[in-house]
């Protein structure tokens, strides 16, 4: 590790430069943002005003995009499908349906947020800036979680089955 050169040690005794290891963050500026909005043309504080069908169709183009853009999707529409198998032959009950299309549904939900937030960061700029990269990161924490969380509920929900099928005590 280098040594601080004098510069250095007078701008952080002075309290210019942030601690070390934090990112610096720009006040926010109310006025600033208020000057931009009210100087945009076209841009208001209201609702999408598409109905139904159009908001049904940019779901569906989104969707699209995003199974286009990432091979994640395959892999676990590969893993549902094994999971469906495997839930078909052991008859599962109803409520174990319930909770196996839950957390299959939160994995893809996870998935398209991961990479809205991915396809953000490459728009915004350089996707290995530090900033991005930390959303970057957290979007990608987000689907292991529930990645994780699925998997457990998907063997809790298949080993209980199968147990109840050989007579296992449970």
């Amino acid at each position: 590790m280098r040594d601080p050169n004098p510069t250095e040690m007078a701008a952080a005794d002075a309290g210019d430069l942030p601690p070390r290891g934090l990112l610096p963050v720009p006040e926010f500026d109310e006025d600033r943002l208020r000057l931009q909005f009210d100087d945009a043309p076209g841009v208001r504080a209201q609702a999408d005003r598409r109905g139904t069908r159009g908001k049904l169709t940019a779901g569906v183009r989104g969707l699209k995009h995003a199974i286009r853009g990432d091979s994640s999707f395959y892999a676990h529409l590969y893993r549902g499908v094994l999971i469906v198998i495997i839930a078909g032959l052991l008859q599962v009950d109803l409520w174990g349906w319930c909770l196996l299309v839950l957390g299959g549904s939160l994995v893809l939900l996870a998935e398209l947020v991961h990479s809205a937030v991915d396809t953000l960061a490459r728009a915004v700029g350089d996707p290995d800036e530090p900033r991005l990269t930390i959303a970057r990161e957290i979007a990608a924490a987000g689907v292991l979680v529930v990645a994780f969380t699925s998997g457990a509920v998907t063997v809790v929900v298949l080993s209980i089955k199968l147990a109840a099928l050989y007579g296992w005590p449970g």
